[in-house]
């Protein structure tokens, strides 16, 4: 059988897929049968069944005192996918009504400077998903500007491998400016290298997008720290800080 599809895209594991296709190829199989076809324990396979038959992939009949599985059409995984999709949908008008209803007001009428501090790859991800969603759209500009320095980028996208991609499907666009060797112009980008002065360049990388710009910064065990602050303000200035760095690397 093909192996390409994984069913971790449906919530499921490699194993849960042994046990269907097991299933597939010999219905009304027993839990002891599809062990010994799969090689897996009896109880893993009784967690896979379980887990197969709440997605409704795995139907089962009583035969005498011994229940019987089977799989369900292959088919059934299409109409899975198409179901999930649905609730998804509904699952993001849900939430933008949700942040819409969260909106917050100020008796203010100056803006509050307010930072966020994440840690390590895991709260680079937190920033880089908040990225896409304020530039998607054209939201708040539908392009950003980075400073890259190499320390940082080969840990940046440890935990969002697929930023990069989904960034060109959002259709967001992108301005890097590249302290040091390293790093290669993708579709909807563009990049500058700027010259260290002082010798290996600093392990910082900058991300400035819509009203917010983020710091990430690594120690010495390779963890990253991120301070994002929310100000139109302080943003405002690195984009021109930017802007002028970038039009003197153009000449």
């Amino acid at each position: 059988m093909s192996s390409s599809f994984d069913f971790k895209q449906i919530g499921l594991t490699t194993r849960d897929k042994r046990v269907y296709e097991a299933l597939v190829t010999t219905p009304r199989s027993s839990l002891r049968k599809v062990a010994v076809d799969t090689g897996i324990n009896r109880g893993s396979v009784y967690e896979s069944v379980k887990a197969l038959a709440a997605e409704g992939l795995v139907g089962s009949i009583e035969i005498g005192k011994q229940r019987r599985y089977t799989a369900s059409s292959p088919q059934s995984i299409v109409e899975l996918i198409r179901e999930k999709r649905q609730k998804l949908d509904g699952a993001e008008q849900s939430a933008e009504d949700y942040i819409r209803s969260l909106t917050i007001t100020t008796t203010s009428s100056e803006a509050v400077p307010f930072a966020t501090f994440y840690e390590d790859t895991e709260g680079v991800a937190a920033v880089l998903r908040d990225v896409l969603a304020t530039c998607r759209g054209g939201r708040n500009g539908s392009a950003y500007r980075v400073i890259s320095t190499k320390q940082v980028r080969e840990f940046m996208y440890e935990n969002f491998r697929n930023f990069t991609q989904r960034r060109i499907a959002e259709g967001i666009e992108v301005r890097v400016i590249a302290v040091g060797q390293g790093g290669s112009n993708d579709k909807l980008s563009q990049r500058h290298w700027l010259e260290s002065s002082r010798g290996d360049a600093p392990n910082c990388y900058t991300i400035i997008y819509g009203n917010k710009t983020a710091f990430i910064t690594m120690n010495a065990s390779n963890l990253l720290s991120t301070i994002v602050i929310d100000n139109p303000g302080t943003t405002h200035l690195q984009k021109e800080l930017f802007d002028y760095m970038w039009n003197s690397l153009t000449h």
